[in-house]
C-alpha cells in the first residue's frame, strides 16, 4: 500500500512540474502566454475587488502567478510561472514557482496568485531571493464559472498583501509549506 502512494505522489509531481510552464515554442510566445494569463488574471481581480487596481498602481510592483497545486494524504506540491512588475521602473522579471507541503489533504487546484509589494525592499528582495514559508487551510471546489473557494487573501495595509483566484479544481487541505520563486533564465 505504501508503494502505491509513492507511486501516485511522483506521477503526480511529475505531471504538475512538466504542465505548469508557459506555452510556447520560442522565448516571445511564452513571454506574451505569461502577459496573457497576467492581463486576464488582473481583469478578474479588478473585476471582483475594483479597489484592489488603485492598491497596484501605488504599489512598489506586483507580481502574478499561475498555479497548479495538488495534496495527496500527507505530502504536497506544485509549481508555475508568472512575472513580476516594478511600478518604479516597469522593469519585467519573469520568474518561476514551485511548493511543497506536509499536511493532512486531498485534492488538486490550478489558481491565480496575485502578490502587491507595497515596500521597494522587499519587491527586490522577492525577485532575488524569493522564499515564502507558511502555514495555510485550503478549501475550493470549482470548474468553470461553477463552485467557489475560501478567500485566503489579506486585506490589510502590510510590505506584501496577496490574493487568490481558483481557476479549477477541488481540494481541501491543512498544512505547513514553502514556496520558492526564482528567475525564468529562458524569458529574462
Amino acid at each position: 500500500m505504501k508503494r502505491y502512494y509513492l507511486i501516485t505522489i511522483t506521477l503526480l509531481s511529475l505531471f504538475i512540474l512538466i504542465s505548469c510552464g508557459p506555452k510556447g515554442y520560442t522565448p516571445d510566445q511564452k513571454r506574451q502566454f505569461v502577459l496573457n494569463m497576467m492581463e486576464d488574471s488582473l481583469g478578474k481581480l479588478y473585476s471582483e475587488k475594483p479597489y484592489t487596481r488603485k492598491l497596484i498602481a501605488n504599489a512598489a510592483g506586483y507580481g502574478v502567478f499561475s498555479n497548479l497545486n495538488a495534496q495527496i494524504i500527507f505530502v504536497g506540491g506544485g509549481s508555475g510561472y508568472g512575472i513580476v512588475i516594478d511600478n518604479e521602473n516597469g522593469t519585467k522579471t519573469y520568474m518561476n514557482m514551485a511548493e511543497g507541503a506536509l499536511g493532512l489533504g486531498l485534492g488538486v487546484k490550478d489558481f491565480r496568485e496575485i502578490i502587491i509589494f507595497n515596500s521597494p525592499t522587499v519587491l527586490h528582495k522577492f525577485i532575488n531571493f524569493g522564499w515564502e514559508v507558511k502555514l495555510k487551510g485550503d478549501a475550493a471546489a470549482k470548474s468553470g464559472q461553477k463552485g467557489g473557494a475560501v478567500d485566503t487573501s489579506t486585506d490589510f495595509q502590510s510590505d506584501v498583501v496577496i490574493y487568490q483566484i481558483t481557476e479549477s479544481g477541488v481540494v481541501l487541505s491543512a498544512n505547513f509549506g514553502g514556496s520558492k520563486y526564482w528567475k525564468d533564465k529562458d524569458l529574462n
